[in-house]
C-alpha cells in the first residue's frame, strides 16, 4: 500500500473515534470555545471552517450566531459524520458541508466575514500560499482565526534537542488523553504522536511563526492569546 493509501486508512478510521477523543479533551474544547469568541461571529456572517471535521467548531459558531457555515474537509468519513449530525439538528439550511483541501481552496467558495480552522492547517507542508489564499476568501475587515497547538517540529528527525521538544508536548498531550478520554482516547492520541515526530503528514511550527506568515500574506491586527495562561494550545486572529 502506497503512504499516501495509509494515510486514508489512518483518517478514515480515525473519523469512528474522533468526537470520543478530541471532542472529550478539555483543553481542545477550551481551544474551540476561545476561537468562536474572538472571531466575533454575528447574525448574518458567512463563516468558513476548514477541516471542520465532524463539525466540532462548525456548531459552535452556528449556537453563537445567526450566522451560515460553509464546512470543507478531506475526509468523506468525517463529512458523513457531520451530515448526520446536521440531520438530526435540522441544520440544514444554515449548513454546507463539501469535501476540500485547505492546500488549495476551491475559488469557487467565495467570500467570508471569518475563516476559521482548528487542529487542520499544520497538516499543510507549504502554508504561505495557503494563508495568502484564506486571505483571498475574506471580505475586507474580515477575520482569520487559527486555533492550534504552539509546537516547532520542523528539522532533523535525528535531532536529538528536537526530538526532546516534541516528546515534551506529547507527554502532555498524551496524559491528558488518559484523563479525558480513557485508554481509547490515549491509543489514538499515541498513534498520532509519532506522526509528529518523523513529519508524516503533520507539519507544525510556532506560533511565532503563523503570525509570522500572516503578516507576510499582508494580514493586519495579527494578535495570539494561549488557551489559558501557560497552554500550548493558542489561538491566532488576523484581519484583512
Amino acid at each position: 500500500m502506497t503512504k499516501r493509501g495509509k494515510r486514508k486508512d489512518w483518517f478514515q478510521d480515525w473519523s469512528n473515534e474522533y468526537d470520543a477523543t478530541l471532542g472529550r479533551m478539555r483543553r481542545h474544547l477550551k481551544m474551540l470555545d476561545l476561537v468562536v469568541a474572538v472571531s466575533g461571529v454575528k447574525d448574518g456572517d458567512r463563516v468558513l471552517d476548514i477541516g471542520c471535521g465532524t463539525g466540532l467548531l462548525s456548531l459552535r459558531l452556528l449556537d453563537a450566531a445567526r450566522c451560515t457555515v460553509v464546512g470543507i474537509d478531506k475526509s468523506p468519513e468525517m463529512l458523513a459524520c457531520f451530515r448526520r449530525k446536521i440531520r438530526g439538528m435540522a441544520l440544514g439550511k444554515r449548513v454546507d458541508v463539501r469535501r476540500g483541501d485547505a492546500a488549495s481552496l476551491d475559488p469557487g467558495l467565495g467570500q467570508f466575514d471569518v475563516i476559521a480552522s482548528t487542529v487542520t492547517l499544520h497538516h499543510v507542508k507549504d502554508k504561505l500560499p495557503m494563508i495568502r489564499a484564506i486571505r483571498s476568501h475574506l471580505k475586507p475587515g474580515g477575520r482569520f482565526v487559527l486555533g492550534d497547538v504552539d509546537l516547532d517540529t520542523t528539522g532533523d528527525p535525528a535531532d536529538l534537542k528536537r526530538l526532546s521538544r516534541i516528546l515534551d508536548f506529547l507527554r502532555e498531550e498524551w496524559m491528558a488523553a488518559m484523563a479525558d478520554a480513557g485508554p481509547d482516547g490515549f491509543r489514538r492520541m499515541f498513534d498520532n504522536g509519532k506522526k509528529h515526530v518523523f513529519n508524516d503528514g503533520e507539519y507544525c511550527v510556532s506560533f511565532r511563526e503563523w503570525a509570522a506568515l500572516c503578516r507576510k500574506a499582508g494580514f493586519d491586527g495579527v494578535t495570539v492569546r494561549p488557551v489559558v495562561k501557560g497552554s500550548r494550545f493558542k489561538v491566532l486572529t488576523a484581519i484583512k
